[in-house]
């Protein structure tokens, strides 16, 4: 597998001349040896002084390895550890600077979750990063060396590890054909010569000019996600990753030559004002709401009022460049009720609502704490009252569990209190202001019989029950339908029998998953449904008899 090297891995000396034979025994230095110890450092005239009587049989001290410090010859004494992984270990310590936890070893290529586990008891970290360099000196470690891709022959490109001589090729190809390249990212985009995996693997190793530095200053990436949050990622990550999406036409605000709204509901999971400050949780939310031309937005699971203020000055005052592309004019607000709605996993849960004040006008908001029995509820729904074009609108955001034996809803927050919710609601709500839209997350099939006292008040869920509304990295098609819309009789008159979950574009390179990136924002889709604005509830003949409706999403029959 290779030699040891001493300083990682201290032996007993084995030169006889260091050594002092009495009555057959051998005799070793006092000093204690640690895991860092260097013998080069120690003088003949120590080794020779200070000296105890060992045993005539010699045991072996096993040492932990240095993951600073190591030859790739030290990490391959280590189990499981083959000269290339070895090798990569090398490779990434240089691109990062050192390693500031044995944990950092999980990026590293060969090297995931379950063989740290493995291995962890043979390494430790130095404390400080900073020894680097005087370790280079004892492992005889040449400076990595640079390629510039403006200037550079293909041959001398695809010297550097990861880049193959048709890469290099199409480097150089693209370089003639386009002129210099800007930035490193640009061999992903525009030029989708390499992946983001490979970006992020040959990344330190490129340069676009001899200073080091790029030209396009104004316009790369790092530098417009540090104006939009300052510190989102440090050094190697994500950040030097493009975020790209599809570009999309705005939405009509017209149908058949009446005005229409779209209402969305989206659980965001855990939505604290930390997670909006990630670059690319706003990006997704911000282009979701804007691509799809949704005028209002009932959020549920925020973790604090504050949450969706990095979202309202995103939209208003855009600093990712997809957002800045969107040239939107709209004026973007947000209400969230500093009153808790209930127990989020220990912690305080908040509703909210996100509204354009250039279609909408925002009247108020309440919450709806007690039932008209003087019952608490532990999740108490949120009112939104709302005028859009002629319309009265009323909103009600409501997050809920279906399963009462959890841990989690030891206050009994489940769907048993719908009838009892629903009477309250119906108690807020003045008779004029009829047209009731619930947004909800009630983790639960609209078909599901605890939805009678629902059907009984003619609400009606827009979204069928084989239609699912989850989201995840291993199933982005998702299982099951656990977000709705609900509407009342009378705003059943107002739909336009288009509806969709939207499940493009909510993952993004800047937001984790696991131990690696590109996750997405909540594992809840939106949902949003579209209503006519323009129309007289007076006239009767025009309510809808939504049990046999007929619903269309994007050129699609789905029958409810």
């Amino acid at each position: 597998m290779g030699g040891l090297c001493t300083r990682c891995r201290p032996q007993v000396p084995k030169d006889e001349n260091t050594l002092v034979k009495h009555h057959g025994s051998f005799l070793r230095p006092k000093k204690t040896i640690s895991a860092a110890f260097s013998y080069g450092a120690t003088s003949n005239h120590e080794t020779e002084t200070m000296l105890e009587p060992l045993e005539p049989q010699l045991t072996t001290v096993r040492s932990t390895i240095d993951i600073n410090a190591a030859t790739e010859e030290d990490f391959m004494t280590v189990p499981n550890i083959s000269r290339v992984v070895a090798h990569n270990i090398i490779d990434y310590r240089r691109q990062i600077g050192g390693f500031r936890r044995i944990e950092d070893l999980v990026l590293v290529n060969g090297i995931g979750a379950g063989k740290l586990e493995k291995i962890r008891k043979e390494l430790h970290v130095s404390k400080s990063c900073n020894n680097l360099a005087q370790y280079s000196v004892v492992e005889n470690i040449t400076p990595p060396s640079y390629v510039n891709i403006n200037t550079a022959a293909a041959d001398i490109i695809s010297t550097v590890s990861g880049l193959t001589d048709e890469i290099s090729d199409k480097i150089v190809q693209y370089r003639v054909s386009n002129g210099e390249y800007h930035h490193i990212n640009d061999l992903v985009e525009p030029a989708h010569i390499i992946d983001i995996t490979t970006l992020l693997r040959v990344k330190s190793k490129l340069r676009i000019n001899e200073s080091g530095f790029h030209s396009r200053q104004a316009s790369n990436v790092s530098s417009r996600l540090r104006n939009g949050s300052t510190s989102n990622f440090q050094g190697f990550g994500p950040e030097c990753v493009p975020s790209t999406r599809a570009r999309v036409a705005t939405p009509p605000m017209m149908m058949d030559g009446r005005s229409i709204v779209r209402i969305a509901t989206w659980n965001l999971q855990h939505c604290s004002s930390e997670k909006t400050r990630n670059p690319g949780v706003r990006e997704v939310v911000c282009m979701t709401i804007l691509e799809n031309g949704v005028k209002i937005v009932g959020v549920q699971e925020l973790a604090d009022d504050k949450a969706l203020n990095e979202i309202v000055n995103e939209l208003n005052n855009p600093t990712l460049p997809n957002i800045q592309r969107f040239k939107s004019t709209s004026t973007w607000k947000c209400c969230v009720l500093p009153t808790a709605e209930g127990k989020l996993f220990q912690g305080t849960e908040y509703s909210g609502f996100l509204w354009d004040e250039s279609v909408v006008n925002y009247n108020s908001s309440a919450l709806v704490k007690k039932s008209v029995g003087g019952k608490e509820f532990a999740r108490q729904p949120m009112l939104g009252f709302f005028k859009v074009g002629e319309v009265d609108l009323v909103l009600v955001n409501l997050h809920m569990e279906d399963d009462a034996t959890d841990v989690l809803m030891r206050f009994g927050e489940n769907v048993e209190d719908l009838p009892e919710i629903l009477d309250a609601v119906d108690h807020h709500i003045d008779e004029e202001k009829r047209v009731v839209v619930i947004v909800d997350d009630f983790n639960m099939e609209p078909d599901e019989t605890e939805f009678k006292a629902m059907r009984g008040k003619s609400y009606r869920p827009v979204i069928p029950c084989n239609v699912p509304t989850n989201i995840s990295r291993k199933n982005m098609k998702g299982s099951r339908c656990r977000d709705n819309i609900w509407l009342n009789q009378s705003a059943a008159a107002l739909y336009t029998s288009e509806w969709k979950v939207v499940r493009n574009g909510l993952t993004n390179p800047w937001i984790p998953d696991g131990w690696s990136w590109g996750g997405v924002v909540s594992d809840h889709c939106p949902v949003w449904v579209q209503l006519f604005v323009d129309h007289n509830l007076r006239d009767k003949s025009s309510i809808l008899d939504t049990d046999g409706l007929t619903l269309k999403v994007d050129g699609l029959q789905n029958e409810n």
